[in-house]
């Protein structure tokens, strides 16, 4: 483009890299006196003058989302009959290239990071905006250390024929979802399992499929197969693994990976998730890794399946800042501010007060309430709290931080409703004239079933305790990576209603992990239920 003022307002100066589908322009608003990022949008293969018209209502749909991990949307514009986007202009670097120069990052620092992107996400997949094109090279840090979550140029809303178009699929084929890479329609459940694959290429220093020359290649990869086992994930890794379930409905929704993976960069061990791999294990190689350029492509013909119902999507954020795919040269900076993991520590020192806060509350007399409902830090008895990590495929052992599987509390769904009416009234009766032996088998055949049964297992949990972990969806979610667990070690009480055991979980990504539980078991229905349970 030759240096031109485009609507009359704003004064190209350079190109600063390429985000979906067009170049990213550095420019000067002349007439607020600042730098901006400008991008032709609609510009779609085959789009017609109503599609483009589409994209600019999104577009503007976009701008009204205000999310501090998202890149702001000042305007959209027309300049000689194409709508244009301004956006907010990040001196900083993208993921992919502090992923280039560091390696894999450290687990928490990688939550930390995922936790303010879902956030940002969960609000635009709330105002019915999907993103499409989740990546490294499309997660901006900025000179503070923050992220926030760029290029909204090809984002559309949910139900929007003009997300797909015969013959093509656009986004990038390694951050592409499963379902995307067989010929399906985007939506939020694509966007978490791309935002999950982002994070498995940070916190292991490359993409969880390897990249291939020929794109769909790769999508085959993706549709087909399983991503390379992770190994330095620690307990970020029960959380990607969640994001990145293969079936759409399993996955947890945006606001669900927020809240998770906030706990999980605060290391709140009573609530982390298991890990997938070596906890805690320090990068020792750096991996080139090369951020994938947005494509359109053919779309691969779908393998015959049945479509899906979208799992329901929480409040999602977005906006859009722009850094160039290349740091230095995009913002004249060769430099990074301040590192992302002093801004952790002291948000991590700011969190920390929380605990606190909660203990005056127990002293002035709130406490007795809050620890009723609050309880667990799992789905029905489900955090691995890592002692040790043993496989019995070929599985590294591994020390693993204390993680937990509790499903988010801001997901629901009309199954966790009904599940929960067809459960008897929760009962705080201790079991009475039961046997230890009794409450042990019930404990026993829990964990048994629950990763064959779960229809059986939600029914024996009491239903404050369903809604504590987020209902049956978040429920389902965590189970869905459980292949089984093995209980040992357990001792029953049945006079005080609770159990103590020795949990080991094995995942179906073939890692395992080890922790001691106590569970609250109380009479309900014809037999026992579970109120709670939590790491011993």
């Amino acid at each position: 483009m030759d240096p031109q003022v485009v609507a009359g307002r704003y004064e190209v100066r350079r190109a600063i890299g390429r985000g979906g589908m067009g170049t990213v322009w550095l420019a000067r608003d002349n007439r607020l006196g600042r730098d901006v990022a400008i991008k032709q949008i609609g510009a779609l293969p085959g789009e017609s003058a109503t599609e483009t018209r589409r994209a600019m209502r999104e577009a503007r749909s976009a701008a009204a989302l205000n999310h501090p991990n998202a890149v702001a949307v000042y305007d959209v514009v027309d300049h000689e009959g194409a709508p244009w986007l301004v956006m907010e202009y990040v001196e900083g670097e993208t993921l992919a290239d502090v992923i280039a120069r560091e390696g894999a990052l450290d687990p928490r620092r990688v939550a930390d990071i995922g936790s303010q992107l879902a956030s940002a996400l969960s609000r635009a997949h709330e105002r019915g905006i999907v993103h499409r094109d989740i990546k490294p090279g499309n997660v901006l840090i900025d000179r503070s250390g923050r992220p926030k979550i760029s290029d909204f140029g090809i984002a559309r809303g949910l139900g929007d024929e003009a997300l797909t178009q015969t013959g093509f699929v656009t986004g990038t084929p390694g951050y592409l979802s499963p379902e995307l890479a067989r010929g399906e329609d985007p939506d939020a459940a694509s966007d978490v399992w791309a935002l999950g694959a982002t994070l498995y290429a940070a916190v292991e220093g490359h993409p969880p499929f390897t990249p291939r020359s020929n794109p769909i290649a790769l999508l085959q990869d993706i549709a087909r197969g399983e991503p390379e086992p992770m190994q330095l994930a620690g307990p970020v890794g029960g959380a990607i693994e969640a994001m990145m379930a293969k079936d759409p409905t399993a996955r947890w929704d945006m606001a669900t990976a927020a809240d998770r993976l906030g706990r999980v960069s605060r290391g709140d061990n009573t609530l982390t998730l298991p890990a997938a791999g070596a906890a805690g294990a320090a990068a020792t190689t750096v991996l080139p890794t090369t951020d994938e350029p947005t494509q359109a492509m053919a779309t691969p013909v779908p393998d015959p399946i049945t479509p899906s119902t979208p799992t329901p999507v929480p409040p999602s954020g977005d906006d859009e800042r722009y850094a160039a795919p290349a740091a230095a040269a995009a913002y004249g900076a060769s430099q990074p501010g301040p590192g992302t993991r002093d801004v952790e520590e002291r948000r991590s020192g700011t969190r920390r007060w929380v605990p606190v806060l909660l203990a005056l509350l127990v002293l002035l007399g709130l406490g007795g309430f809050y620890l009723a409902s609050q309880g667990n830090d799992k789905p029905g008895g489900a955090t691995p709290a890592a002692t040790t990590s043993t496989s019995s495929k070929p599985r590294k052992t591994t020390q693993s931080q204390s993680p937990s599987k509790e499903p988010s509390t801001s997901s629901s769904s009309s199954s966790s409703s009904s599940s929960s009416s067809t459960t008897s009234e929760t009962t705080t009766t201790k079991p009475q004239g039961k046997s230890d032996q009794q409450v042990a088998k019930f404990v026993r055949d829990y964990f048994k079933d629950v990763t064959k049964n779960r229809d059986k297992t939600w029914a024996q949990l009491t239903p404050e305790y369903q809604k504590r972990m987020g209902g049956r969806p978040a429920y389902d979610g965590w189970w869905s990576t459980v292949d089984s667990v093995k209980v040992s070690d357990l001792q029953a009480d049945a006079a005080d209603g609770t159990v103590t055991a020795v949990l080991t979980y094995d995942m179906k990504s073939g890692t395992s992990s080890t922790e001691r539980h106590q569970i609250t078991v109380v009479e309900g229905g014809d037999g026992f239920l579970i109120a709670d349970d939590r790491r011993a």
